[in-house]
């Protein structure tokens, strides 16, 4: 962040507190004209200074410098990027923040909400509409419900009833509500409880907790914590070797160090290290936070559109149980098996990602069924990897259900929130 945040600041804090510069600028043992120049952002300030200046104004000097102020703008940035049509004023963030800490503090709480509970609606859309225990629940709610009607009509409606067979109907109302009431009961536990570890939880979610939690750099001995569930442990097993195999090939740091020099191409560098492009792709997703990398999301999914292993990011809160937009390069990947594609990415937001796509044969086929393939998509808009021959931007969305492009031609579902 620019030091010109640094005199804003200082100038509105004495004022503030009623100071004039001359008091403030005797106080420290500077010059009024000094200080008068510092203000209006004309010289700048550090050390014994800075630190003069903060303890008469009542601050910690990290509130006057501009690492206190960088995750605000960058929030407020971010944030007026996704909501173009307010037109707000993108030349002034810096001024804004300086002069009206308090309020950005603010408005960045917000927007982190606001983005927040955006996850949390397309989380809890997806879930609603594609997880299998939501889906045969509801299926049961609703014929338990029909069955109740029914039987409650005949008795409300026929006329003499003989008593067996009025028995038997008030006892079917009766087991019919029970079912009712249990299944109900199912849907309020399985919403309620939070522990996807559970034996039983879908496997999807542990492992991308799992994976989540390590920042998709699990510790060195991490199978302790493959004790998540028959179902999982397998998927987790997986995924872990997978890990460690590429961590030794390719170790983190001199990875990062080559990848900067060929630019970050997936196909030199797999050329590079002679290994697969699918390892690259792997490599690049899985970097520990500290090395100085470029950030790159990950999605990988099988035939059917089931997420296997995910790695969000802000641009692209992936889904986790069921397909995302059919715009993504890594569903059209499946029709050219081995083939990278390199696409670019434009969200509803305005964010652009470059996107690096392959599918590839999982295990050996058998013979007459069609070959079994999965494919994985990286994606990333740090600025190294958004070079100045990005591709067209392809206008994309997250999920139909929460994409505001409402005359997509690929669109499946109505966008809720119409």
């Amino acid at each position: 962040m620019p030091k010109t945040l640094i005199g804003t600041r200082i100038r509105e804090r004495r004022q503030t507190q009623k100071l004039t510069q001359t008091a403030l600028a005797k106080s420290v043992g500077i010059s009024a004209s000094y200080l008068n120049l510092i203000e209006h952002n004309r010289r700048g300030i550090a050390g014994r200074t800075l630190l003069s200046i903060a303890r008469e104004l009542g601050l910690q000097p990290s509130d006057l410098t501009e690492g206190a102020d960088a995750t605000l703008i960058n929030t407020l940035t971010e944030t007026a990027k996704a909501n173009q049509l307010s037109q707000p004023e993108m030349d002034r963030i810096e001024e804004f923040v300086g002069r009206y800490p308090g309020w950005a503090k603010l408005l960045s709480g917000l927007a982190r909400t606001t983005l927040e509970q955006r996850e949390t609606l397309t989380a809890m859309t997806d879930q609603m509409a594609h997880d299998p225990f939501v889906s045969e629940t509801m299926h049961q709610i609703l014929s338990n419900i029909t069955a109740i009607r029914s039987t409650a009509s005949i008795l409300a409606t026929a006329g003499d009833i003989p008593a067996d067979m009025h028995s038997r109907f008030v006892n079917n109302l009766h087991a019919d509500s029970q079912r009712l009431s249990e299944t109900a009961q199912k849907m309020v536990d399985f919403f309620d409880h939070d522990d996807k570890s559970e034996p039983g939880a879908p496997s999807t979610a542990v492992v991308h907790d799992f994976w989540a939690a390590h920042d998709h750099v699990p510790p060195a001995h991490a199978a302790p914590e493959l004790d998540s569930g028959p179902h999982a442990a397998p998927v987790l097993h997986t995924t872990l070797e997978r890990y460690k195999s590429i961590e030794n090939s390719m170790p983190a740091d001199l990875f990062a160090r080559t990848a900067a020099k060929l630019g970050y191409d997936p196909i030199v560098l797999a050329d590079h290290f002679d290994t697969s492009l699918m390892t690259i792709l792997f490599r690049m997703a899985q970097m520990p936070p500290d090395a100085g990398f470029p950030s790159f999301g990950l999605i990988e999914v099988d035939m059917s559109g089931a997420v296997l292993m995910r790695k969000p990011t802000p641009e692209l809160a992936l889904p986790l149980y069921s397909s995302a937009c059919p715009l993504w390069p890594v569903y059209r990947a499946f029709a050219q098996p081995g083939q990278i594609l390199r696409s670019a990415l434009e969200m509803p937001s305005g964010d652009r990602v470059l996107v690096y796509a392959l599918s590839e044969p999982s295990g050996f086929g058998s013979y007459g069924l069609p070959a079994l393939l999965r494919s994985t998509m990286i994606f990333s808009s740090d600025p190294r990897v958004l070079s100045k021959d990005l591709p067209t931007p392809i206008l994309a969305g997250l999920h139909c259900s929460v994409c505001p492009r409402k005359h997509c031609t690929a669109r499946r579902v109505d966008y809720i929130l119409a």
